[in-house]
């Protein structure tokens, strides 16, 4: 601590472990019939140090972070298991994917930031620049390969309104399942992830109690990593078993997203708050072709809307909705979910359709009611929360399965043969994953 600012030195370590296993038949496992084990422990010692100083009217900050990086690997995924026919002719080749690595490196950065009003204080003007590199031969060590500019600036045009722009470039490091995969001795691309963001908007604050905002936005993505099994962008991965990364893969991959926001916040003065937040956009990432896919979030819209009133005698009514539009949707290969669903458990989906059709909008609400006693020591609230109080149904992904016998013992199968192991004579089932809950909860909290 000076006069002028003070500065942080921090040093941590965490660790993270991470362990799953997958049989055919999870019930009775066997190694024979294991389709999916993996092992991971990720150690991360840090060491960052950082200055803020206020000098002639600016505030600037400054720093540097290192850290040394001990990351293990073991992962083996039965992707597709060897079938053949009825004479013996392979109709589809087993396809498996193993890793089994050690890595240890060190990553390392530096930051500058500086901001101050000018103007008369009309204006207030941000800018910094960021620098990541790492030891990694397939990585890039060269800092100024990294380098991240970024700029904002928020102009008061009248008492009640702002004006407010920024421009920032980003790198990301990617995962350390993809930085350590290893194929016929050759180790995957791991660039780093770029980004650059653009945003502007309008600010109104009529009052301390009340603001408006509406913002528009635009982040383009470069050399987003695409899997070379799948043909699909690592972006829209991380729904299914498994850890992402422990593939071969493409770092040619783009992305955008683009779109509006509007924030509405009025604080409590004497009965009633409330947050409107409501988001219009688009999201999309490039495949292994190059074409524009929907990413897996892109829903298209946004709300959000959280309200409270508080009645006499300390009781309170609490409100909370929300939407969200259509969420993207795969559809099964039915050839190849056949194929795999004994060996897999679950269907295979048809990436030359990758989110070609969508779910059903989601809109729920949760409804709150408390009472409350004041003591001279303590406090005593009484609550009651309904979560989806109305009864929406949700929907998420179907299930790709077979259909069974009455008492759930056995497949049907179309000949009353005992099912094939290449699901031949089974009969296809998708059940739909929609349903309706309504949880309530009761609780009383204590405060001293």
């Amino acid at each position: 601590m000076t006069a002028k600012g003070f500065w942080n030195l921090a040093l941590s370590r965490n660790t993270l472990n991470n362990s799953v296993e997958k049989f055919e038949d999870n019930e009775n496992p066997s190694p024979a019939t294991q389709t999916l084990f993996t092992y991971s422990r990720e150690t991360e010692n840090k060491l960052r140090f950082d200055v803020t100083s206020n000098t002639g009217g600016w505030k600037i900050s400054y720093g540097a972070v290192v850290q040394y990086v001990d990351f293990v690997n073991r992962f083996e995924n039965l992707y597709r298991k060897e079938l053949r026919d009825q004479n013996g002719t392979i109709i589809q080749p087993e396809v498996r994917i193993n890793a089994n690595s050690n890595i240890d490196f060190m990553r390392y950065g530096a930051f500058l930031q500086a901001g101050k009003k000018i103007l008369k204080e009309r204006v207030a003007f941000s800018a910094g620049i960021r620098m990541d590199a790492n030891t990694l031969s397939n990585s890039e060590s060269n800092p100024l390969q990294q380098l991240s500019p970024r700029v904002s600036v928020s102009y008061a045009m009248a008492p009640k309104w702002n004006l407010n722009a920024s421009i920032g470039s980003y790198y990301k490091l990617p995962s350390y399942t993809q930085l350590a995969f290893m194929r016929s001795g050759v180790k995957n691309a791991g660039n780093y992830i770029q980004s650059t963001h653009y945003t502007g908007g309008i600010e109104y604050l009529p009052s301390g109690s009340f603001r408006l905002t509406v913002e528009g936005f635009y982040k383009s993505y470069s050399s987003y990593p695409v899997s070379v099994t799948e043909g699909i962008s690592l972006a829209n991965k991380g729904t299914e078993f498994g850890s992402i990364g422990n593939e071969a893969i493409i770092q040619n991959g783009k992305g955008r997203a683009y779109g509006m926001e509007i924030f509405i916040q009025k604080k409590l003065t004497r009965r009633f708050f409330g947050l409107l937040s409501y988001t219009l956009y688009k999201s999309e990432f490039t495949n292994s072709a190059g074409n524009y896919l929907p990413a897996g979030w892109d829903n298209g819209q946004l709300l959000s809307i959280t309200m409270g009133y508080k009645l006499p005698r300390n009781w309170e009514l609490g409100l909370k909705f929300r939407y969200q539009g259509a969420a993207p949707l795969t559809p099964f290969d039915l050839a190849a979910s056949q194929l795999n669903y004994l060996s897999l458990g679950t269907g295979v989906l048809d990436y030359s359709k990758y989110n070609a059709n969508r779910l059903p909008a989601f809109h729920a609400s949760d409804i709150r009611i408390d009472k409350k006693w004041n003591y001279k020591k303590t406090t005593l609230n009484l609550f009651i929360d309904i979560s989806n109080w109305y009864g929406a149904t949700v929907s998420g992904m179907p299930q790709y399965t077979f259909q069974r016998t009455t008492d759930n013992k056995a497949f049907l199968t179309t000949n009353g043969q005992p099912i094939a192991a290449n699901g031949s004579n089974a009969i296809p089932l998708i059940l739909s994953n929609a349903e309706v809950q309504v949880t309530p909860t009761f609780g009383l909290i204590v405060e001293f």
